[in-house]
């Protein structure tokens, strides 16, 4: 492409930005959860690191989105998804939650939510994991030669944004399983790419412009993008089908066509990317919420005194010792609270060994290890204590069952013994409910209840993250 073409893609390029710089300006701010223009908001959100990551620079979408696009939403949009809302629109703004809170544990809870369910799109999962086996599932359906029946803008569709998400947009190269598949994804696109000139759907079009550079920079898309500048109209934006008209568009109307005909004239302006490579971190959510948990009750605390559980607690989620803050203790200390002291404590060395000096008890390397109850009184007193294999298939059964009737009851007692075996990671039904209490966890926390419930929640999370994020032991000792 010569440096006329280039200079006029970038012109029409701007003038598209302008036209949703006005259409998002026109949401209302804040922008409920629930507002019809979330959808089209959501897509701008997705697009706009794209272009700053190919302009190696913060692409004017990024400013205009995060006036619109703010924390709190995209936190309301991750509990919906969380409880199990599976609307594209919240979808989509959830996807592109990285550009406001990539450290909102809400969001990350919602992400590890989204990334194991089968019934979300391949695509999405794809972009929000990095597991070989959805790259497997993503390489056969792309090496696969279109038949007849495929060639409509919903396999287009799926197949660009498969492409996309597997080279994260031009960041990233994938591992695929041999060399000679780049070429059979080559060839799809470009069966693709003749007939949506054929068929004159600006969005198959501008999808396929954009993945054919992907796969090969140096391909030339001149004729491709001939096709979508001649298409744009006197208000900035771009339409569904190529073909000449005046009207100006609405933001519904228009908006998926005029980001994806910017993303494909950028990639063909600017050739590759050119910002710093996206890091997708192994987050730790429940770690997350647990100190977001700590530190609301913290605050709610303040500088009166507190109960014995409240500091066991706090130690145990935070690492300082809360128990500096309590007076002598009244002893002997009820076998109640005892026990609810055992079961804070298990498996942390730290705070056994903390408040055994409060306490004053003595160690006990001869304990009866009978119960539950039993075994983490042993570890309070400082006796070495030993897991269980792995848990057995009735409680696991017990347990599941739990987590599908949202009985929390009984899933905090399963999960207080599935603490005592060395189990592997609990089933993906188990994880859910986690995330799901976590979730109400943080909803409670921003709604400022009082400081038992939060006590509870915190009590909760502790055991949760200890179970979902924590080290397998073989064997420990207090």
């Amino acid at each position: 492409m010569d440096g006329s073409l280039e200079q006029l893609m970038r012109l029409l390029s701007n003038r598209g930005l302008e036209w949703l710089r006005q259409k998002i300006m026109d949401l209302p701010d804040p922008c409920p959860v629930d507002h019809p223009g979330l959808g089209p908001l959501a897509m701008a959100a997705g697009c706009a690191p794209v272009l700053g990551g190919l302009r190696g620079r913060i692409s004017p979408l990024e400013v205009i989105v995060l006036r619109r696009f703010r924390p709190l939403l995209l936190r309301q949009a991750a509990q919906r998804v969380v409880d199990g809302d599976r609307r594209p629109a919240i979808l989509d703004l959830v996807v592109a939650g990285g550009l406001v809170a990539r450290t909102d544990p809400v969001w990350q809870l919602a992400c590890d939510t989204l990334a194991e369910d089968a019934e979300v799109p391949l695509e999405l999962r794809l972009t929000l994991s990095d597991d070989p086996g959805l790259v497997s599932q993503a390489e056969a359906l792309l090496t696969t030669p279109p038949s007849a029946w495929m060639f409509t803008p919903c396999h287009v569709r799926r197949v660009a944004t498969l492409v996309a998400a597997l080279y994260r947009h031009g960041a990233a190269r994938p591992r695929l399983s041999s060399a000679r598949q780049f070429s059979a994804i080559f060839d799809h696109l470009k069966a693709l790419a003749v007939w949506a000139q054929a068929a004159g759907c600006t969005l198959s079009v501008a999808r396929i412009a954009f993945c054919l550079r992907l796969v090969d920079p140096d391909h030339d898309i001149a004729d491709l993008v001939a096709d979508l500048i001649q298409v744009q109209r006197p208000d900035g934006s771009f339409p569904p089908r190529l073909g000449f008209s005046t009207c100006d568009q609405t933001f519904a109307d228009g908006v998926e066509a005029t980001l994806l005909v910017v993303m494909a004239l950028h990639l063909a302006t600017y050739r590759r990317w050119r910002g710093p490579t996206p890091v997708w971190l192994r987050p730790q959510p429940l770690h997350a919420a647990t100190a977001e948990i700590a530190a609301a009750l913290e605050a709610s605390a303040g500088d009166t005194p507190l109960d014995l559980h409240m500091a066991a607690s706090l130690t145990r989620a935070t690492g300082r010792d809360w128990l500096l803050r309590l007076g002598p203790t009244p002893l002997p200390v009820d076998a109640a609270m005892m026990q609810c002291l055992a079961r804070i404590s298990f498996r942390d060395p730290s705070v056994a060994r903390r408040l055994r000096a409060h306490l004053g008890l003595s160690s006990e390397r001869n304990g009866t290890q009978d119960s539950v109850a039993a075994v983490e009184m042993v570890w309070l007193r400082g006796g070495p204590v030993c897991l269980k294999g792995p848990m057995p298939a009735p409680l696991m059964t017990l347990w599941q069952r739990a987590a599908a009737a949202d009985d929390r009851v009984t899933f905090r007692a399963m999960a207080r013994i599935a603490l005592h075996h060395q189990s592997d990671l609990p089933p993906q039904a188990i994880r859910q409910m986690a995330r799901r209490m976590a979730s109400t966890a943080l909803a409670d926390c921003t709604a400022g209840i009082n400081a038992r419930k939060l006590l509870e929640h915190l009590d909760d999370l502790i055991l949760l993250t200890q179970l979902l994020e924590g080290e397998d032991l073989v064997a420990v000792a207090a």
